[in-house]
């Protein structure tokens, strides 16, 4: 209404001024050179009104004959995208149903319609090169697929692919490191470095992967510390050899972690046994063993007081008081009477432990008591008889592949990251039924 109003305002004003010039007509003179002309006010106005007159009908007709043009172009243009679209729908229908020749020709069709945007092309020509197994020639189309802001993710994620069916870990983690900073949300991209890191023994980047990862909440709080505690401890068992001191600061980062995991302990006390600290080694496996007294535990502590030479019965008893009714703790307790010939403490601890299906290590245990106490070879081979149709004791079993393994690692013999669980044979055959 107020555009409405200064429109009839200037109007109403324009005609007064006509209205004005043509009622009150004068002659207008100009001196051009040695001639003069005159002419009426009024033919003045007309030539004047004439001049703006066609000047917007000329403007007029420009502006719309331009934006008819503009707009037929535009609509041309839609048609051909629309039609481009159409066949790469075709083309990737071709490529599921593995119709390599359709496929092909509605690429074909689609490129004459998409001259502008390569990106789809590039897809496609991926997708059919798969299904053809033409590796190198789909390196090329990933190659260029890096190259724009579109298809970069997916460049990176088929170089890193291709590098990884090829067991070159090293580009792999190199395409894969450059597509996680680009989007770290791509699914399973954060366990495929995971795993590349392990299988390069990179255990840095498995810590700092780790700590993005987290940032970006990709993986939970105990994730986080699972992944780093690996880094720290295999990064501690490199140490040992060449900086003993640095592997015992990163074996603490990994135990603070993951607390009290047997082969991070058995690590530590290998670390403070190097050291030669004797009195620290002591204290370390009696706290071990009173928090969490265990078969794997037993092995690890076993081991370590054999080699340095720490057999004592006395000790033994020390490592044990927090929990001597222990099955485990009688077991160790036992272990070492054996081997001091200490027979009527082994005897007397491996009471009631043998019942009617006994394990094989009491099976073992009542074989050395009855040829080191007694010399009855018959007995000691009767009870290694029976050991051999215990049931199974526990290992390291990878829950992927159910090979077992005697020594823990974060890549298991049949080459999966973190797969290891402390369990029997037949635990994980029912679990996988």
């Amino acid at each position: 209404m107020y555009r409405f109003s200064i429109f009839v305002l200037q109007l109403l004003l324009l005609i007064v001024a006509l209205t004005f010039i043509f009622t009150n007509p004068f002659i207008i003179s100009l001196d051009i050179g040695n001639l003069k002309y005159s002419f009426s006010s009024n033919l003045f106005a007309v030539v004047f009104i004439s001049f703006i007159f066609l000047l917007y009908l000329a403007f007029y007709l420009f502006f719309r004959s331009r934006f008819s043009l503009g707009k037929y172009f535009l609509k041309n243009k839609y048609n051909k995208i629309e039609k481009g679209y159409l066949h790469f729908v075709d083309a990737m229908i071709a490529v599921a149903n593995k119709d390599n020749k359709t496929a092909l020709k509605s690429h074909k069709k689609m490129v004459n319609y998409l001259k502008d945007d390569p990106s789809l092309s590039l897809l496609l020509k991926s997708e059919v090169l798969k299904i053809e197994k033409k590796f190198p020639e789909l390196n090329n189309v990933y190659e260029d697929m890096i190259k724009s802001k579109k298809t970069e993710t997916l460049g990176y994620r088929g170089l890193m692919e291709q590098n990884l069916r090829n067991q070159d870990y090293h580009h792999a983690f190199l395409y894969g490191e450059k597509l996680f900073s680009i989007n770290p949300n791509i699914e399973k991209l954060y366990d495929t470095l995971i795993f590349i890191a392990a299988k390069t023994k990179n255990w840095n980047q498995i810590i700092l992967l780790s700590d993005k990862a987290f940032s970006n909440k990709l993986i939970s709080k105990n994730d986080l510390n699972e992944n780093k505690s690996i880094g720290f401890y295999e990064i501690a068992k490199i140490k040992f050899d060449s900086d003993i001191k640095d592997a015992l600061k990163n074996i603490l980062k990994a135990i603070d972690l993951k607390k009290n995991f047997p082969p991070y302990v058995k690590l530590h006390l290998e670390i403070i046994a190097g050291l030669n600290d004797k009195r620290n080694l002591k204290k370390l496996i009696k706290k071990y063993w009173s928090i969490n007294p265990s078969s794997l535990l037993r092995s690890i502590i076993i081991k370590i007081l054999n080699d340095k030479d720490l057999t004592d019965i006395k000790f033994i008893n020390e490592i044990i008081k927090n929990n001597a009714s222990a099955e485990e703790s009688k077991k160790l307790l036992i272990y070492f009477a054996i081997k001091n010939l200490k027979w009527d403490i082994a005897r007397e601890k491996i009471i009631g432990m043998i019942g009617s299906s006994p394990s094989r290590d009491i099976c073992y245990f009542m074989s050395d008591i009855e040829l080191g106490e007694n010399n009855d070879k018959q007995k000691s081979d009767a009870w290694l008889m029976r050991a051999q149709n215990a049931k199974l004791q526990n290992s390291w079993i990878c829950r992927i592949t159910n090979q077992s393994q005697e020594e823990w690692s974060s890549l298991s013999n049949s080459g999966n990251y973190n797969s290891l669980v402390w369990t029997s044979p037949m635990m994980i055959r029912q679990n996988n039924n």
